[in-house]
């Protein structure tokens, strides 16, 4: 495999998950992986009601892709859970009969992507300067709003900016310490080896 399409959730994941998901491939002896340009699908709600459209679109890279969602939706007002939305997203593949012509992995994270931030906490102390010895709240991880648990810590003279924060955050993860706290990350680097073939 020489190069991955990405497909996520909004305009901060565009920057920061290529970000991640480079730091991964090099961490694993894969630079020689490129990446497209990802392609945004707004939320799960989004995705189920154009599926098709985005699947067409990403399968003309002719290269396996990576879609990377927020599972911090409810969907008939029942909690999002990433399993049951990886089975009703294949099955609705195979009632839509969408050829898929490479293989696709489906990643989630179970509040967003920025809780990952919040678990792993290295990032946030080291890129705003906060102090290595402050407890975090280890409750934001599980609450919906992870972006708003971010501009909590920082105060009010800054508050978190997902299209100038999120891509500078990822750079800064220590993928020992993500793997270590987050689960959601295992389940996210895992689909990215089973596409490159290491898994």
């Amino acid at each position: 495999m020489s190069k991955l399409h990405l497909i996520v959730e909004g305009e901060g994941d565009a920057l920061a998950l290529p970000v991640l998901v480079r730091k991964i491939l090099s961490d694993h002896g894969l630079d020689h992986i490129q990446l497209t340009r990802p392609q945004i699908s707004g939320d799960i709600r989004k995705v189920f009601k154009r599926l098709e459209d985005f699947m067409g679109y990403g399968l003309k890279n002719a290269c396996p892709i990576l879609w990377v969602l927020d599972c911090d939706d409810k969907i008939d007002d029942v909690a999002g859970c990433p399993v049951r939305h990886v089975a009703n997203l294949r099955a609705a593949m195979v009632r839509q009969e969408i050829h898929q012509s490479q293989p696709v992995e489906f990643a989630f994270f179970t509040k967003e992507f920025e809780s990952l931030f919040l678990a792993e906490q290295h990032a946030l102390k080291d890129f705003y300067r906060l102090s290595s010895t402050l407890e975090m709240d280890a409750g934001a991880v599980l609450r919906r709003d992870a972006k708003g648990e971010i501009s909590k810590l920082l105060g009010k003279d800054r508050g978190y900016k997902e299209t100038i924060d999120q891509a500078k955050l990822a750079a800064r993860l220590d993928l020992p310490t993500c793997r270590a706290v987050s689960r959601d990350y295992r389940h996210f680097e895992d689909a990215i080896l089973r596409l490159c073939k290491l898994q």
